[in-house]
């Protein structure tokens, strides 16, 4: 005969039943933290748009200036060429064109780009070379270099001036070149 593990094989036990017993549930698990967790994700967001609205801003750059607002510089009109001499290096094809300029303008210039045009012996233009005139100035006997940026001519005023060109193109007749004023740069009012 089997046996049930449940009744008590022994009969004194049996005279009251037994009542069920309430167990202890099994401990619950902690809570996975999820609402916590989400709940710094948002403070940390607010937290960098809060920082990035109050950070400072690049400045704005402002629009170039109009046309209208650019000063209008001098023309070659204002600017007289007295004087002209020419030298040639002793070596290489380097020339040297020398003068007075005057400027009948009515601002100071601080600078002059010139274009020398190079003919051959029957006439033919060989080059167009632009080159700065450079104001010089005496020194004792001699002439030395003084920009006019450094030194502006002043209107009413002539000053010794040098035109440098390390090449003349070949073939040149070694005459006196054409000399036309590119632009010219004044001092501001």
């Amino acid at each position: 005969m089997a046996t049930n593990p449940r009744i008590p094989s022994n009969p004194e036990n049996m005279t009251e039943p037994k009542r069920p017993e309430l167990v202890p549930s099994r401990p619950k698990r902690p809570n996975s933290g999820l609402p916590g967790v989400l709940l710094a994700i948002i403070v940390a967001v607010a937290l960098l748009a809060a920082i990035v609205y109050y950070m400072p801003r690049a400045p704005k750059k402002s629009p170039p200036p109009t046309a209208a607002q650019v000063p209008v510089q001098p023309g070659a009109n204002e600017l007289q060429f007295t004087q002209l001499q020419m030298t040639t290096a002793p070596t290489g094809s380097g020339m040297n064109l020398q003068g007075q300029v005057m400027n009948t303008g009515k601002r100071p210039i601080i600078g002059v780009v010139a274009e020398l045009r190079f003919r051959d012996a029957s006439g033919k233009i060989l080059g167009n070379i632009p080159a700065p005139i450079e104001g010089m100035a005496k020194h004792g006997a001699n002439l030395q270099a003084d920009a006019f940026a450094n030194d502006p001519l002043k209107p009413n005023d002539s000053r010794p001036f040098r035109i440098s060109v390390d090449q003349a193109p070949a073939g040149w007749n070694h005459q006196l070149p054409e000399m036309r004023v590119l632009t010219v740069s004044a001092a501001g009012k």
